[in-house]
């Protein structure tokens, strides 16, 4: 009861009326934990936090992505550097190869344009050292034989009566055989090629048919 009188109403049992609503306790104040610039200074600070690890979290991935991007780009230029060096291995390799080969298909002719030059240049080196030699054989295509005569010409006529040059069809021009007791200097495109073979078929740098065809020419 809230201490005033009360009436009951006629023809009521009791005196209290138990159909009035019954009153709501008081709340109970709480007193706060935290005074508002405190929650002011929370939210502040954790907003920071929070913004540093985001910002933190970017960075690293921004980081990782560029790593990434660096690397497939660093392993993209060296593939293309061993990919063009290898082109560039392949153009200089052809390029050689067809030097050699036009130098394989022009060799008899430059033999036969030369070669009696340089049978000429052979008997001038070699002829005068011979002068003690009682019998000299010069063996030559009837072509380079007549250039050889002519260098003979100039010799000494006492070292020209003992050179006696004998012409041999199946020689090809620019070859020579010189012959003296126990000595004898010769000069063959045939095996000149052969020994250049030689050296460039291994390393792949001429075919083996070139070698074999141009062979088969000079001599």
């Amino acid at each position: 009861m809230d201490g005033f009188p009360f009436v009951s109403k006629p023809g009521a049992l009791f005196g209290d009326d138990f159909d009035l609503p019954e009153s709501a306790p008081e709340p109970e104040v709480i007193e706060p934990l935290f005074s508002a610039s405190e929650l002011a200074a929370a939210r502040e600070t954790a907003w920071r936090e929070g913004n540093a690890a985001g910002l933190s979290e970017s960075t690293d991935g921004n980081v990782a992505a560029t790593r990434r991007a660096v690397e497939a780009i660093a392993a993209s230029v060296a593939a293309e550097c061993n990919a063009a060096a290898a082109r560039a291995e392949q153009t200089a390799e052809a390029i050689a190869g067809l030097l050699l080969d036009s130098l394989a298909a022009t060799f008899p002719a430059l033999c036969a344009r030369y070669g009696d030059a340089e049978v000429c240049a052979i008997v001038r080196a070699v002829l005068p050292a011979l002068t003690r030699e009682p019998a000299i054989t010069v063996r030559a295509n009837p072509i380079t034989a007549a250039a050889v005569a002519e260098e003979f010409a100039r010799l000494d006529p006492d070292l020209a009566a003992h050179v006696r040059t004998i012409e041999c069809d199946a020689m090809p021009r620019g070859d020579v055989r010189v012959a003296w007791h126990n000595g004898g200097a010769t000069r063959d495109a045939a095996g000149l090629w052969r020994q250049v073979a030689e050296v460039l078929v291994p390393a792949g740098l001429m075919r083996v048919d070139a070698m074999i065809r141009e062979t088969i020419d000079a001599s």
